[in-house]
């Protein structure tokens, strides 16, 4: 008898064992997460944290929706997710202003985001997808800014701007929505630019709207490209600059300046008069400065240049760096993916260059399909070519300078004081080399 209990006893064991790992628990929302216009968070144990109740950040995923009450802060999602189950609002703003919403992943309820009567609202680098209604919905509110996000797979809009006006969407990937990549429905004065639209039913539409400029952006496979409706809107930023990649544009380009010979026709009172022959495609130089803004003559410095690709495809480039009219060096072949930016390093030897003030500038080349090339030039900064050893740049080096240099002794670019000038020698660090280099030149008056 007891040998057949403990064969029951094991047998019910042992199907238990077996079958636990085909067991998965039901997944738990978390319920509705608040962040007060007092700052608090509600309910205490969500998975936001914040120091200062300016700035709050997800420390893990939430599934349910975020009402924001709060105006004046910032919501980093950190990469984490914020998942429905088909209704609600992802995040819900409503009678709030200056709020940025960012880097996270909103999913699967009826609106991803839903802004009403609000301003001054950054929705900036999310990816907003499968939501049984709009990605973004915006209604009755100004000034708002929808940037750099991925919005895909939504039931109907990719974003809806409903009686909202002076508003920035720029930088967006919107693809694959159900009916509208973007709705725009009675609201003026906003700007839609560089944006990629791509596979939706219908690339944008615009309502009783005026006033809206819509250029830079690129319209691809839509069964309705465009549809307007009692609007009028400016489609191009003039010439050279140009307008909006069409994919069904069917005109040519016979002096190959990336602008199609005839205007692409949108209705009686509309038309993107100079429609890009490519995809939007942009390299603009953001900033250049120099490492130093005194260097003795024969010695280095660095011409530092931020590049970015404003396009929707990798590009190939070189990138020139001048002092005055004169070539410093040429970075070649220098690959960008869509949307990032890097920064370069120029060395500038000035052995060869004679003293005095020179600006300094750089030169992306122009990329093939590029219209807009006013940003493939900047000019920022200027460097003054010395007598060795001065370090104030008064064309001399004297006590004043040894003293400066002294006074650096042991920093390096990580020191809140650092002066760049007094690395003489230009090894990131102020050494007794670089002492002794200007009291060795004490005297030299620049001639």
């Amino acid at each position: 008898m007891k040998r057949e209990f403990t064969t029951i006893l094991l047998t019910v064991l042992m199907a238990g064992t077996l079958a636990s790992p085909f067991y998965v628990a039901p997944a738990k929302a978390s319920g509705t997460v608040y962040i007060h216009s007092d700052g608090s968070i509600a309910p205490v144990e969500a998975p936001i944290s914040t120091s200062d109740k300016v700035t709050y950040t997800l420390t893990g995923d939430i599934s349910d929706s975020i009402v924001v009450e709060r105006s004046n802060i910032i919501i980093d999602g950190a990469s984490h997710a914020v998942v429905g189950d088909g209704t609600g609002n992802g995040f819900k703003l409503t009678n709030i202003s200056n709020v940025t919403i960012k880097n996270t992943n909103i999913e699967n309820f009826t609106y991803g985001v839903y802004i009403e009567s609000a301003s001054s609202i950054v929705v900036q680098e999310n990816n907003i997808t499968a939501n049984s209604y709009d990605g973004i919905g915006l209604f009755y509110s100004s000034s708002t800014t929808i940037a750099g996000n991925t919005i895909t797979w939504n039931e109907y809009d990719g974003i809806e701007n409903y009686h909202s006006s002076f508003c920035n969407v720029s930088g967006n990937y919107i693809a694959a929505n159900g009916w509208f990549g973007i709705e725009i429905y009675d609201s003026s004065n906003n700007n839609i630019i560089e944006n990629r639209v791509a596979d939706n039913y219908n690339g944008i539409e615009l309502f009783y709207s005026l006033d809206n400029s819509i250029f830079h952006n690129d319209f691809v496979n839509h069964t309705l490209q465009v549809s307007t409706v009692s609007s009028v809107a400016v489609w191009d930023n003039g010439y050279p600059s140009g307008g909006n990649y069409w994919s069904d544009y069917t005109g040519v380009d016979s002096n190959g300046d990336g602008i199609g010979d005839t205007p692409y026709p949108i209705d009686e009172n509309n038309q993107d008069r100079y429609p890009l022959m490519k995809p939007w495609t942009n390299i603009a130089i953001l900033d250049i400065s120099p490492s130093k803004t005194v260097v003795g003559k024969g010695f280095t410095l660095h011409i530092y240049v931020s590049v970015q690709n404003q396009g929707w495809n990798t590009e190939t480039f070189n990138i020139t760096a001048y002092a005055n009219a004169t070539i410093i060096t040429t970075l070649m072949n220098i690959a960008l993916t869509s949307r990032n930016s890097l920064t370069l390093t120029f060395t500038w030897n000035t052995s060869g260059f004679v003293k005095g003030n020179y600006t300094i500038w750089a030169y992306a080349t122009p990329v093939s399909g590029e219209t807009d090339t006013a940003d493939n030039t900047c000019e920022d900064g200027w460097v003054l070519v010395s007598c060795v050893g001065d370090v104030n740049g008064d064309k001399k080096t004297t006590i004043a300078d040894i003293v400066l240099v002294i006074g650096k002794f042991g920093t390096t670019p990580a020191s809140p004081d650092w002066n760049p000038n007094c690395d003489i020698d230009g090894n990131d660090k102020v050494t007794i080399g670089d002492i002794v280099i200007t009291i060795g030149n004490f005297g030299n008056i620049w001639t």
